[in-house]
């Protein structure tokens, strides 16, 4: 029974796993199997015939197998070479592009696969290597302007073009939730209190045993609320409170 040196067994396993092993299946394409096969029929027919291979049938015999698979060792190497140069372009909600130094003080662009964007004429530069692709070649690219609460956020396939270009839009992010409690002067909960969000009147709720409420924003998180608080008893109460998760106080007195 043959045995293996640890040295000799990592060796296979890498050879299998990947490099050799791998480059082997891929230049192994129907293309270049049917000129390899083509190339032994070719030389088994003449052979069989008594036929002396003379040295320009040798040259035809050898194209036919080194053609397709230098072909294929050229794509393969630069596939993996490659590197894609991302053009990023912000959009805001107004139509107007993100371009110039000014315009994009305080925007942020990254992407689902890291890696540090480059400020160029009309927007951002990603470099992304080939290699360091995902299988399916899925990528994110996001954009954020904090200071405006605007997102954005778009989807494309890493594919044959190595020079792509796409928008984020910037859209204004309402998807927060604003969340507290109302109480009355001695810190205790508040129940049958009528609480909304200005402006948004119809979402009113009534709030139970403990004072707590929760109700859509219409607003970004961390963006300022303005709630409305009333119950017959109470003066009404107005307070601005931070959107997100952060619950906060309304104090109702009599």
């Amino acid at each position: 029974m043959m045995t293996l040196t640890a040295e000799q067994f990592n060796l296979l396993n890498i050879s299998k796993s990947g490099g050799i092993w791998d480059a082997v299946i891929r230049i192994a394409t129907p293309l270049n199997l049917a000129a390899f096969a083509l190339a032994v029929v070719l030389f088994i027919v003449l052979k069989s015939r008594g036929s002396r291979v003379s040295p320009a049938i040798w040259i035809v015999i050898v194209l036919l197998v080194a053609i397709p698979i230098g072909a294929s060792v050229y794509s393969e190497f630069y596939t993996r070479t490659a590197i894609y140069r991302l053009r990023v372009t912000a959009v805001e909600p107004q139509g107007i592009a993100v371009k110039d130094e000014g315009e994009a003080e305080g925007v942020e662009v990254w992407s689902s696969l890291g890696g540090e964007p480059k400020r160029v004429k009309g927007g951002w530069q990603f470099d992304i290597p080939s290699a360091g692709k995902p299988k399916d070649g899925k990528l994110s690219i996001y954009a954020s302007k904090k200071s405006a609460f605007l997102t954005g956020r778009t989807d494309l396939i890493l594919a044959d073009d190595f020079n792509p270009a796409i928008i984020v839009d910037l859209k204004r992010d309402d998807s927060a939730k604003v969340r507290g409690q109302v109480i009355d002067v001695r810190k205790r909960g508040v129940a049958g209190v009528r609480v909304f969000v200005v402006g948004y009147e119809s979402e009113a709720i009534i709030t139970k045993d403990g004072g707590n409420f929760e109700l859509p924003a219409h607003a970004a998180s961390g963006q300022p609320t303005l709630l409305h608080a009333e119950k017959t008893g109470y003066r009404p109460a107005r307070k601005y409170i931070s959107a997100g998760d952060e619950p906060d106080e309304l104090i109702l007195e009599k």
